[in-house]
């Protein structure tokens, strides 16, 4: 079966505090019964934000966590998006940033500035020379 799943059943499946219980279970039969899982890079970002945000962990344990999952063979995603995600949360920014960076550029065939009021992901982009800045007026 394919399957594409909800961020629900990931954090089901990936948080340790949730070990044991019938929905970790549940999707833990799915995800390891799937031919396929389809996991839409949304599902990703909402993943990250409720770890870090919800259930206050840090960054770097997300990202464990995170790539530990994206290792597995019957993953489909957007290769390209996740790993501008991965370098914002790996160097401890917001996932959904480097996500939303990348998609703008590449919508824009690099012809745009990302505009943010999020300083850290302003400097991590122009870090890497890449076109972005806070608004001011």
């Amino acid at each position: 079966m394919r399957i594409i799943i909800d961020t629900n059943i990931l954090v089901r499946f990936l948080l340790e505090t949730e070990k044991g219980t019938g929905q970790n279970k549940i999707a833990a039969h799915f995800i390891d019964k799937a031919d396929e899982i389809i996991v839409p890079t949304h599902v990703l970002c909402e993943f990250v934000w409720v770890l870090v945000k919800g259930y206050k962990m840090k960054p770097d344990v997300v990202y464990a966590a995170l790539s530990d999952f994206l290792q597995r063979d019957k993953l489909i995603t957007r290769e390209d998006e996740i790993e501008a995600g991965m370098l914002f949360l790996e160097k401890g920014g917001d996932f959904a940033d480097g996500v939303n960076e990348y998609t703008g550029r590449s919508m824009t065939r690099g012809r745009a500035v990302f505009v943010s009021f999020d300083k850290k992901a302003v400097r991590l982009l122009t870090e890497r020379g890449l076109s972005a800045m806070v608004p001011q007026l």
